[in-house]
């Protein structure tokens, strides 16, 4: 399965705010075996919004949205998906009383903001929101899928973890392996004349990172899960095989990500 991350926020493309969405999503999808080949962060705007949504379907399979659920004008990610799909929106009742408690609680008018922050686009599965107001969803259409997220980390989180995860985990039979091989005193240069042929290698892959004080050498492999134990020996076997190149490198951690 490929995957985008679509960020949406003004504040996002004027350096207001740090976003630490994409990483946490991107990182998420890889204990799924979910490839996520492409990060795209887009304004509030309505017409931009939907071409990101047309290049993004053009390209891979799942699309997660972040960003744009709630009341106010500039909010505008469920009409733009309620548009794109032709779908109205239905105001999950549930999560409007939530609303409305939370405002006579404040002291606060009803705003008619308040039925679109409560919504979701019909025909979609609801994503349980644990912690904010906007309720999050999911749409399948021509077998490819949009899941519809809030923007706070605080709610956007827990929502990807317990809800979103455990959808992917039931479509995916992947396990994705990683090891990281941490070389110092030698120039990245050297490395990538050293290892420029397992470079090359599309599974396993073997990529450099270029850190302060050393290079982060990455080598991860990705297969089906009832193959684990072979993919299991043939990672460590490479591993091996690329730190032989370097009698002190270390091995820093060790990651299975599997269902």
């Amino acid at each position: 399965m490929r995957a985008e991350i679509i960020c949406i926020g003004t504040e996002l493309l004027m350096g207001e705010i740090l976003n630490t969405n994409a990483k946490y999503i991107a990182e998420k999808l890889q204990e799924v075996g979910v490839d996520l080949l492409y990060q795209t962060t887009v304004g509030d705007n309505e017409t931009r919004i939907t071409e990101c949504l047309d290049i993004a379907f053009s390209r891979v399979d799942i699309v997660i949205t972040t960003g744009g659920l709630g009341p106010t004008i500039d909010d505008r990610t469920k009409e733009v998906v309620s548009k794109y799909y032709n779908k109205e929106l239905v105001v999950m009742e549930s999560y409007y009383d939530r609303v409305v408690e939370k405002y006579n609680e404040r002291g606060y008018e009803i705003v008619e903001g308040a039925k679109k922050e409560s919504s979701i686009i019909k025909g979609s599965k609801i994503l349980n929101n644990s912690v904010g107001l906007a309720p999050g969803f999911l749409y399948e259409n021509d077998g490819k899928k949009i899941f519809v997220l809030p923007g706070p980390p605080k709610e956007m989180e827990p929502m990807m973890s317990n809800e979103v995860l455990p959808h992917l985990k039931e479509i995916s039979s992947d396990i994705l392996l990683t090891k990281i091989i941490e070389v110092t005193g030698v120039p990245e240069g050297r490395i990538d004349e050293d290892l420029k042929n397992y470079f090359n290698m599309s599974n396993p892959t073997v990529a450099p990172y270029a850190k302060e004080k050393s290079i982060h050498i990455r080598v991860a492999i990705k297969g089906n899960i009832d193959n684990r134990v072979a993919l299991e020996k043939r990672l460590d076997d490479l591993v091996f095989e690329i730190k032989s190149h370097y009698p002190t490198a270390i091995i820093l951690n060790y990651k299975n990500f599997e269902k």
